[in-house]
């Protein structure tokens, strides 16, 4: 599948000319329509035209992670809007990196309308599971293909906000739980952690700055782990989702670690589970419904041929519970 990028080169035109001869959205000569048409053919790429089908009105999502409550909130305020709209929308996991793949050649061939991707799957899996022709809305993330666009989060904001809240009450020594950083997602959040610290003159410490698989059993694992042998040396614990806060809590919890007295702990997402936990777990708060009916409101007009710029979501803040308090000072011998 080849970009908008590699299709302008080849043209000789602009990534802007590509995007109107395949959308429609402004008119473009007949010689540079085609030299685009041409190099789309040269590329092995099928120009994809609103009228080519009959609609299906069936999209889908794919997500990475079914058990993680952030996606359940966005499905749902997702389903409500393509029902409103006319359409019904799929719910998909992807699991194993293997199978997927013709899993997800399966999905285009029973004429799904598009896809809303919230997943971790690399563009090259993508390119070989989908043809050029299916419009795609990216969460969290872009990849430079036809008839796609994308929905960003605050991802930078909220992380700086919640280690803000931690410096705040006091803390110094702040272990930060995230997401592989070669994802934006993630990169960003690890970037707003860093930019509070640098603001209050703290330096970042590599070791405190960890990747992971970000699941309640991984963080949980980690947690019995890392501060088992921390020794009160780490007061506080920003994670970049609620799951991995929820592991973190309960190893805290095992390992007789009093939160918030003696650890304070903040989640990234605010979803449901966070009013359940004991103690009800502080998380940066994103507005799921809103990220839910913009993410299916984009694909709506992918799929009509309208040319769609990206949507950034910008609000953001912090809600807090009862999981973070002030540093305890250290009692005197």
């Amino acid at each position: 599948m080849a970009t908008l990028k590699e299709i302008a080169q080849r043209a000789g035109v602009s990534i802007t000319t590509v995007s109107h001869v395949l959308n429609g959205t402004r008119p473009v000569s007949t010689e540079l329509k085609k030299r685009v048409l041409e190099a789309m053919e040269a590329l092995g790429v099928e120009p994809r035209f609103p009228t080519r089908k009959r609609s299906s009105q069936l999209v889908a999502m794919l997500i990475d992670d079914i058990f993680n409550p952030f996606f359940t909130e966005v499905f749902a305020a997702a389903e409500a809007t393509a029902r409103s709209m006319g359409y019904h929308l799929l719910l998909l996991h992807s699991i194993e990196r293997g199978s997927d793949l013709l899993y997800l050649r399966d999905l285009e061939e029973k004429s799904v309308d598009g896809l809303i991707v919230a997943t971790r799957l690399g563009i090259a899996h993508l390119k070989k599971a989908f043809s050029t022709k299916l419009p795609m809305v990216f969460l969290g993330g872009s990849f430079d293909v036809p008839f796609s666009t994308s929905v960003f989060l605050p991802d930078k904001d909220g992380a700086y906000l919640a280690t803000k809240h931690l410096l705040e009450l006091g803390h110094r020594d702040i272990l930060c739980l995230g997401g592989p950083a070669k994802f934006s997602l993630f990169r960003e959040r690890f970037e707003g952690y860093v930019k509070a610290l640098t603001e209050w003159d703290l330096a970042p410490n590599p070791q405190l700055m960890v990747e992971m698989r970000l699941t309640f059993e991984e963080a949980y694992r980690f947690g019995r782990e890392f501060l088992g042998r921390a020794q009160g040396n780490v007061t506080a614990v920003f994670t970049h989702n609620d799951p991995s806060a929820l592991g973190i809590l309960k190893a805290a919890q095992d390992l007789g670690i009093d939160v918030p007295r003696e650890l304070s702990v903040v989640g990234f997402d605010n979803t449901y589970v966070t009013r359940f936990t004991q103690p009800p777990l502080t998380s940066v708060d994103l507005p799921k419904k809103i990220i839910g009916k913009r993410l299916v409101e984009l694909l709506i007009r992918l799929i009509q041929g309208h040319n769609v710029e990206p949507c950034f979501i910008e609000e953001v803040s912090l809600s807090v519970k009862a999981s973070t308090a002030p540093r305890r000072k250290e009692e005197k011998s």
